[in-house]
């Protein structure tokens, strides 16, 4: 799994009327936190931010945040934009350990082409996401479910999905739900 590696500054000012001003001057207003201990303020470019994860492509990259010679190493937790222009307005990060076990969303892809839609069907998704429990440095950016052995009418089901090393896909093991089915195109 790639890490994103940041500098950051840490602020000791919070409060709306700051956080107007930080923005003015091209930084976010961010928070590093972790239950049992006092949040962390720091300020964040929000570009070099962006940037960093459009290269990555992974929403569930781990972030190594040096706040004035302190490291942190966090995932996103929450991104808040303008509701008009997308603009990052503030960030919270949650501070992981290397050792505790993570559960996190990650997006499902499609792997081969499904017999039935050589045969004229069409694929679907019923699940876009996973939930997944793993350790921080076995995050993975997707969840790979091979569709080439369903035939039209057929269902994926989640338990029939291998997982990754070092990952658990997290469902009821009595009643593991469809992610995929070829259906047939109307008319046919």
């Amino acid at each position: 799994m790639s890490t994103i590696e940041m500098s950051v500054s840490k602020r000791e000012k919070t409060g709306k009327g700051v956080a107007r001003k930080l923005r003015r001057t091209g930084v976010v207003p961010a928070v590093i936190y972790r239950g049992g201990n006092t949040p962390t303020m720091i300020t964040i470019n929000p570009d070099e931010l962006t940037l960093a994860f459009e290269r990555s492509g992974n929403p569930n990259s781990l972030v190594k945040l040096d706040a004035n010679g302190e490291v942190f190493t966090c995932l996103v937790r929450e991104v808040q934009r303008h509701p008009v222009s997308g603009v990052i307005r503030h960030v919270d990060f949650y501070q992981v350990q290397d050792d505790e076990l993570l559960t996190v969303t990650v997006p499902l892809v499609t792997v081969g082409k499904a017999e039935g839609v050589a045969m004229g069907g069409t694929l679907r998704l019923v699940r876009r996401e996973l939930s997944v429990r793993c350790l921080p440095a076995n995050i993975p950016a997707v969840i790979e479910a091979d569709v080439t052995s369903l035939d039209v009418a057929m269902f994926l089901k989640v338990d029939e999905i291998t997982s990754p090393d070092g990952v658990e896909i997290l469902f009821d093991k009595k009643g593991a739900f469809n992610v995929a089915t070829v259906i047939k195109r109307r008319g046919t």
